[in-house]
This record gives C-alpha cells, structure tokens and sequence, in this order.
C-alpha cells in the first residue's frame, strides 16, 4: 500500500466514525460522582487502554499538579501478574471480569475497546459490569460485534482494517482528553442511567 492511500483511508473513517455524545457526559461527570473508570482491551486494544488511562489520569485534568479532584482511571490490561494467574489457573476469558469483581463497585464505568468486538473476555467483562450496575461504554470497529449491542453508549468506526481502527480509537482517545480538561469546570449533565439503553 503507497502512503497516500493509506491517508485517504484513514480521513475516510474519520468521517464515517460515529460515537453516541452522551460518552462525554458520562466521562465528564465521574469526577464529582467519584466513580472510577475501568478501560480493557486485548493485543493493541490493550496498549491503547494503557494510553486512555494514561490522559485520563493526566492530560484530561485542568491544572493537574494543584488539582487533586481528578478523573480515577485504571487500566485492566496492565496488571500482568494477576492477568497471567488468572489466565493460568482459570482462564483467558476471565482476565477482565476477575478484576472488576476485585475493584468495580454499582455505578462505576467500564470502557471496552475491541475492533471486533466479539473477544469473550470483553463479553465477559461486560456482562458482569451490567450485572451489577455499572455504566458501560464501548469503543468498536469492524461491524461492532457483540461489544455495540451490549454497551449503553458506542463509539464505532465500521471498518475491516484493525490498523485502521486502532487509528481512529486513538484519535478518538486524545479527543476525550482534551474535551474533559475544556469542560471541566462545568456542573454534571443529566445522561441516561445504565439501566435505559439508547437503544
């Protein structure tokens, strides 16, 4: 593939992309509701989940050094220790789900990438969150698979190119960065409880 086309298919999906604009409430929001956000995924979804946290943690909060009301942000691909023994003496299923159960309470948020959508670890872990109570958001590619008919709020990029997906869920990641710290001053919004699906 020439460089040059490689560009136009990225600015395609750019403008194909779509995300239900109730994520940046919801994001928005955690901090004075003292939620935690929980974000997974697999192979460069995982990597990218690390990076989400990563601006969530940082770069999305004004004034960060004097700021100590900051958005709670933990990554459940990171902790290789646990990922490994629950892997080893479960199952690779599991990985996402045993975390929460340690970590997540009612009313928290967890963000699924996957560019299928359909990894059962995802499934897994989505299923355990509407369970009990959390909100869920999540980030799709391909035609969405299981992931964009469970979460209550999707950002998604129909598109069969995982490097391509990946692009646009990163692009979209240093977007909600620099949204939360413009908005951060602002009261919460009244958004959709995990229990009244958009759809």
């Amino acid at each position: 593939m020439k460089w040059d086309a490689y560009k136009d298919e990225i600015k395609n999906a750019l403008d194909a992309f779509e995300f239900d604009q109730e994520i940046l409430d919801v994001l928005k929001d955690s901090v004075k509701k003292n939620q935690t956000i929980f974000i997974g995924g697999n192979g460069g979804s995982a990597a990218m989940a690390q990076h989400y946290v990563c601006d969530l943690s940082k770069g999305a909060n004004k004034d960060w050094l004097a700021n100590f009301h900051r958005y709670k942000a933990i990554c459940l691909s990171s902790n290789i220790g646990y990922i490994t023994a629950i892997s080893n003496d479960e199952h690779y299923d599991e990985v996402f789900r045993q975390q929460l159960i340690n970590l997540a309470k009612p009313g928290d948020i967890l963000v699924m990438i996957s560019s299928s959508g359909n990894s059962p670890n995802i499934v897994k872990a989505m299923e355990y969150a509407k369970q009990i109570g959390m909100t869920t958001i999540g980030i799709c590619g391909f035609e969405g698979g299981k992931l964009k008919q469970m979460a209550d709020y999707v950002a998604h990029i129909k598109h069969g190119k995982y490097e391509v997906c990946e692009n646009i869920h990163d692009i979209f990641g240093q977007f909600l960065a620099i949204y939360l710290r413009e908005h951060a001053d602002e009261e919460p919004s009244v958004v959709m409880s995990s229990q009244k699906k958009k759809k």
